[in-house]
């Protein structure tokens, strides 16, 4: 699935993306503001991360031609869509971000079976923060999430978008998808804290 905006598109990751991949995401300063991204980062676990993983809907994020980032989601055990998203250095501040964030979020309301929706962003990344509050994410708790990069658990914050109102801001659902009307679980930290890998 291929997704366009303004000045992006979004495509699956290839093993074509693991050179600019490394460089982008081998910058320790992009890395230690990921869960996953470990550094530093080999050829090898370049081309592995990039691989598709089960209930993940992950994008290349290309501006003319060039790589610059990623984003997605993934299924929690919980049912909800996590949202992630990463950008180069180079590329921070431009509303990247923000752009890349509302299509994914506009495909995955209508294409994938969420219950609705959450994201993090650690303590030190007030920027991550921004961005999700531009997309209409909610405050839900906070806790700590291991960062491979910086291997310590660190202070984090939650975020959370009802299905109800993630349909409102970006797309009615297709009557075909059976999803449940949810509402804000009473204890979603524990229950995303729960799913953490």
């Amino acid at each position: 699935m291929k997704l366009t905006t303004a000045r992006l598109t979004l495509r699956a990751f290839t093993d074509g993306d693991a050179a600019a991949f490394r460089v982008l995401a081998g910058d320790y300063d992009v890395a230690r503001m990921t869960s996953d991204i470990p550094h530093p980062i080999s050829e090898q676990q370049a081309i592995q991360w990039l691989q598709p993983v089960e209930g993940e809907l992950r994008y290349a994020l290309v501006h003319e031609g060039r790589l610059i980032g990623g984003a997605g989601t993934f299924r929690r055990d919980c049912g909800t869509g996590e949202l992630g998203f990463w950008l180069g250095r180079a590329f921070w501040g431009q509303g990247f971000a923000t752009e890349a964030a509302r299509a994914v979020m506009s495909h995955a309301v209508v294409s994938a079976s969420y219950s609705g929706f959450s994201s993090s962003h650690f303590a030190d990344n007030p920027a991550s923060r921004r961005v999700l509050e531009k997309l209409g994410f909610e405050d839900a708790g906070r806790g700590q999430i291991w960062s491979l990069a910086r291997n310590a658990t660190v202070d984090a914050h939650w975020l959370w978008m009802s299905l109800e109102r993630a349909q409102a801001l970006y797309g009615t659902a297709s009557p075909a998808l059976d999803r449940p009307t949810t509402k804000r679980p009473a204890k979603l930290w524990s229950l995303l804290r729960g799913s953490q890998p």
